[in-house]
């Protein structure tokens, strides 16, 4: 997936993308020093220091941490700008080339489904395809420095914390990932037929009239919301999940430590406390970030062709007439027609 996302970004776009990556690197290493930072806290008051010398740590750990979220801030900001640079760009290359080719593509097309991906679906590439890459790249990094750093400072607490979430978060991931999927391709669909049926009940006010055949057009409606609001409450369902893993990780993480563990588990608790301050919420927003791309990996494809130039040439040695012979004769007799709860617009009738 990431590759085809590559494949979409111009030269330019992925000269640019390179330090969007390291500004996310950068991100997840000031946020592990924030982690960091709480450390000496625990262990002046674990150790008790003094009161005096607690104040003075936590003022210092003040002040590092105001400044650590500042540069945050602003490396967010830098990610941002480029999401968007990206949304305008592919949608106005989109608008332009869905225009130039021509009227019957736009007729052969419906133009809400055309303005509904021009507008909605490269926006929801740019929110819900790159910045969900971006997120689980930096929070995978702050994962694997915090990990390490408990595996170096008590490997088996390390290791224990580590399995836990990496065994849940592959069960996770392998028991709904084609769920996903198909719950995001059928939520786009029912929102193409949603706004085609508002704008021809709309458009065809008239008809609908004469025909007395607007609760049609209000079963259909009807029909979408149902379709839209059953998938996203299934997603709602699947996103919860996140928050019980990591949680449950953790608790069976910690009951492993005290189980099996050994030395100071009041300090080692300590600590593992800290990192699980930060892990759950990073574990948390990894699952949550792959539900959203998975729920728009649509995008990518849809986006992959709205952007990409068609050849407006048209074939060369083709005739330039063609004549239509009939030798047989169409008869339709007693043709009818009427809208399910209308009454009938005609019958009767015949055409040769």
């Amino acid at each position: 997936m990431v590759r085809n996302i590559v494949r979409l970004l111009s030269e330019e776009q992925r000269r640019r993308g390179v330090w969007v990556v390291f500004s996310v690197l950068t991100r997840a290493i000031l946020d592990f020093a924030g982690i960091a930072a709480l450390v000496p806290i625990l262990l002046i008051v674990v150790k008790d220091g003094g009161r005096s010398m607690m104040l003075a740590v936590c003022g210092v750990v003040l002040l590092f941490v105001l400044l650590k979220n500042t540069l945050v801030m602003l490396l967010a900001h830098v990610q941002s700008c480029y999401q968007l640079e990206i949304y305008r760009e592919f949608s106005t290359r989109m608008f332009a080339n869905y225009y130039h080719r021509g009227l019957l593509y736009l007729k052969g097309k419906s133009s809400v489904r055309l303005g509904h991906e021009v507008n909605h679906v490269c926006y929801m590439f740019s929110l819900c395809v790159l910045a969900p890459v971006f997120r689980i790249a930096g929070e995978a990094v702050l994962i694997l420095l915090i990990v390490l750093a408990l595996i170096i400072w008590k490997p088996y607490a390390g290791c224990l914390l580590c399995g836990a979430f990496l065994f849940l978060s592959v069960l996770y991931i392998c028991l709904v990932k084609k769920r996903l999927r198909r719950y995001g391709m059928e939520e786009l669909e029912a929102r193409r037929k949603q706004s085609r049926t508002v704008v021809e009940a709309f458009c065809g006010y008239a008809e609908l009239e004469i025909a007395q055949a607007f609760y049609t057009s209000l079963a259909s409606f009807n029909q979408g919301l149902d379709s839209i609001i059953g998938n996203r409450l299934r997603m709602e369902v699947y996103q919860l999940f996140p928050s019980f893993l990591s949680e449950v990780a953790i608790v069976i993480g910690l009951a492993l430590l005290i189980g099996t563990g050994s030395g100071d588990l009041g300090l080692i608790s300590g600590v593992f406390a800290v990192a699980a301050f930060r892990l759950i919420p990073a574990v948390r927003s990894v699952l949550n970030s792959w539900v959203t791309l998975q729920n728009a990996s649509h995008t990518i494809t849809v986006v992959e062709e709205g952007i990409t130039v068609i050849s407006d040439e048209l074939p060369k040695n083709l005739p330039s007439e063609s004549l239509l012979e009939f030798t047989h004769t169409l008869e339709l007799r007693g043709l009818e027609f009427a809208f399910p709860d209308g009454h009938t617009l005609f019958s009767g009738l015949d055409l040769v």
